[in-house]
């Protein structure tokens, strides 16, 4: 409802409008919220449970190789993404792009990454952090690109619709590739933070994004 507002010239205060427009909306995404949350929790807590059980160790406390990585990162956004195709039918199409987005994300850059830091143990003078960091930076920016040509490819064979484009946010979201090689290389400063226990926390946010997508 547009409520006037001043003097002899009838003016309208579309603010009421505009916050009555952002409820709805928000009261209508709260149940899709719930739903691609919580599969893309369960996607990520139930192979933890699996390596945590495997390794004899507690959940926070999995040791992480190249190989762990992609398993929780996959489930994550594999439920999320079911998830979301589940709560709106009618979107699934674009839900399933953009999880095979959000996987070449996460894989791609992680598996570049992991070969160019096989160098290092190949050969003893590359065996030092600066070697390790510039690899990562090196595979998640290539990664990242490889990743994006590849996912449309596979959405798009014929090219019939624009490629989905690489956002700030997808650049955030590879902090898991970043944070997961640097865990994986044993850099001092990654044992330190503890960066392991924040990599579970991005992969579900990876998986609530393809989830959410339409």
């Amino acid at each position: 409802m547009l409520t006037p507002v001043s003097g002899n010239k009838i003016e309208y205060d579309i603010r009421t409008y505009r916050n009555h427009r952002t409820v709805v909306s928000d009261k209508s995404e709260a149940p899709l919220k719930i739903k691609v949350t919580a599969g893309s929790v369960v996607g990520t807590v139930l192979p933890m449970i699996y390596l945590a059980k495997k390794q004899n160790a507690k959940l926070y406390n999995i040791k992480y190789g190249l190989k762990e990585l992609l398993l929780v990162s996959t489930c994550a956004i594999a439920g999320g993404t079911a998830a979301g195709m589940l709560a709106e039918k009618e979107h699934a199409k674009q839900k399933l792009n953009e999880g095979v987005f959000q996987f070449m994300n996460a894989a791609v850059p992680a598996l570049l990454c992991g070969g160019l830091l096989g160098f290092s143990k190949k050969f003893k003078s590359l065996d030092n952090n600066i070697f390790k960091i510039g690899s990562t930076a090196v595979g998640l920016f290539a990664g990242m690109h490889i990743a994006a040509a590849l996912s449309n490819k596979i959405n798009d064979p014929l090219d019939k619709v624009p490629d989905r484009k690489l956002t700030i946010k997808d650049s955030i979201a590879n902090i898991d590739d970043a944070l997961g090689i640097l865990v994986l290389t044993k850099v001092p400063i990654a044992e330190k933070l503890h960066f392991d226990k924040i990599l579970p926390v991005i992969f579900s946010w990876c998986g609530y994004r393809a989830g959410m997508s339409n």
